[in-house]
C-alpha cells in the first residue's frame, strides 16, 4: 500500500512534518555532531540522548504552546514579555536533562565527567548564552515548523470552503431538476385524468414513489446505483403509460450494479432530453433506447432516440435545463474522469456518458 502525503488531512500532514523535524533536530543532527567530535560511539549516543532530553521538550513547548498563544493570536507584546520566562524554562530543562544523564548507569563515566564540568546544578550560569547561535537556529527551525502547521491548516480551511461551495452548487443544480421533473410528470398526469384513463391511479402510485426518492433519497451525496436504476424504471413506466405503444421506452442494464454508488439524478437530464424530443405528438416514430453498462471501474450510460426536424441540441443551446445542467454537474463531480459524447446523425440522436469511478 503506497503512501501519499497529499492524501493526508492537515493534522496528519502537520504530525508528519513535526516528527520529521524532531527526528532531524533531536536525533540525526546530534548523532552526526557526536560522531564527528567523539572517538567512541557510546559518547556520540550519549550526546544524542542528552539533546533529546534537554532540547526536544523545550522545542515542543515553543511551537505548540508559546508561539500559538502569542504570535498565533497576534499578541506580539506578550511574546517579548514572556520570552525571558521561556528562556528560563529552556535553561531548566537543559539542566534537568544533564542531571538525568548523570544518574543513568549505561552512560560512560568519561562523558559523565564532562557533564559535571558544566555544573548543571548552578542555576546562575546560563547555558543558553554558550550555545546561542545553535539555540537560535533551532528556535528558528521550530518557528518554521509552526508556520508550516499554519499553512497546512489554511489549506485545509480553504479546501473546506471550496467543498462547501461545491456542495451548495450541486444542491442548486439538483433543485433545478426537481421542479422541472415534477412539472412534466404532473402535466402527464393531468392529461390522463382528462382522458379518464384507467392508468391514472397507477401513475399516481408510481409518482408517489418517485417523489419519495427525489425529496428524501436524492438529498444524499451518493446513492446505490441500483436505487437510481429503480428510479429510472419507475420514470420509464410513467412515460410508457402515456403512449399506446408498448415498450416505447426501453432500458437495458448490463453488468453488476452492486456496490457502486453515484450521485442521485445524474442521468435524469439526459433522459428528459430524449423524452422531450422523441415522444412528442409530431414524431412519426416514437422510441427511446437507454443502455447502462456498469463495472467496478467504469460506468457508461447511453441514450438514443429518433430525430425530428427540430434538433435535440436546442435544449443545450437554449434556455432549457437538460444537457447544460449535466455538463456542469460532471465538471464538479468527476473532473477529468468523465466524457460526454453527442452523436448527432441524420436520423438519430445519441448521448454517451462515460464515468471513471476510480481515481487514477
Amino acid at each position: 500500500m503506497s503512501f501519499s502525503f497529499s492524501a493526508l488531512n492537515y493534522k496528519q500532514k502537520s504530525l508528519v512534518a513535526e516528527l520529521f523535524y524532531l527526528f532531524v533536530i533531536g536525533v540525526l543532527s546530534p548523532l552526526a555532531i557526536g560522531l564527528q567530535n567523539f572517538t567512541w560511539l557510546s559518547y556520540a549516543l550519549s550526546y544524542t540522548l542528552l539533546n533529546m532530553l534537554s532540547l526536544l521538550p523545550a522545542i515542543i513547548l515553543f511551537y505548540r504552546a508559546f508561539l500559538p498563544q502569542t504570535i498565533g493570536r497576534r499578541r506580539y507584546v506578550l511574546f517579548f514579555a514572556l520570552l525571558p520566562l521561556y528562556i528560563g524554562v529552556y535553561e531548566l530543562n537543559d539542566r534537568l536533562g544533564m542531571l538525568a544523564l548523570l544518574h543513568m548507569p549505561f552512560i560512560p563515566e568519561g562523558y559523565k565527567a564532562a557533564i559535571r564540568l558544566a555544573h548543571p546544578e548552578r542555576l546562575l550560569s546560563l547555558h543558553f548564552t554558550e550555545y546561542f547561535g545553535y539555540t537560535i537556529l533551532v528556535l528558528l527551525g521550530a518557528t518554521s515548523l509552526y508556520l508550516i502547521r499554519l499553512l497546512f491548516k489554511s489549506q485545509y480551511n480553504l479546501s473546506a470552503i471550496e467543498n462547501e461551495k461545491l456542495r451548495l452548487e450541486l444542491n442548486q443544480l439538483k433543485t433545478q431538476l426537481q421542479p422541472h421533473f415534477f412539472f412534466n410528470t404532473i402535466n402527464n398526469l393531468y392529461t390522463l385524468s382528462m382522458q379518464n384513463s384507467p392508468q391514472a391511479p397507477k401513475m399516481i402510485h408510481d409518482l408517489s414513489g418517485i417523489m419519495r426518492y427525489i425529496l428524501y433519497d436524492a438529498r444524499n451525496e451518493q446513492v446505490p446505483l441500483q436505487q437510481e436504476v429503480d428510479f429510472i424504471k419507475s420514470y420509464i413506466n410513467l412515460e410508457n403509460i402515456r403512449h399506446n405503444e408498448k415498450n416505447t421506452v426501453e432500458l437495458v442494464v448490463q453488468g453488476n450494479t452492486d456496490g457502486i454508488r453515484i450521485e442521485p439524478l445524474l442521468f435524469l437530464p439526459v433522459i428528459e432530453n430524449t423524452f422531450k424530443h422523441a415522444l412528442h405528438a409530431d414524431m412519426p416514430e416514437k422510441w427511446v433506447r437507454l443502455i447502462l453498462a456498469a463495472d467496478e471501474d467504469e460506468l457508461i450510460f447511453q441514450a438514443a432516440n429518433p430525430k425530428s426536424n427540430e434538433r435535440n441540441t436546442c435544449i443545450e443551446n437554449g434556455g432549457g435545463i437538460g444537457l447544460p445542467n449535466i455538463r456542469k454537474r460532471l465538471e464538479l463531480l468527476y473532473p477529468g474522469r468523465h466524457e460526454l459524447v453527442i452523436h448527432d446523425e441524420a436520423h438519430t440522436f445519441t448521448v454517451i456518458l462515460t464515468i471513471r469511478l476510480k481515481h487514477d
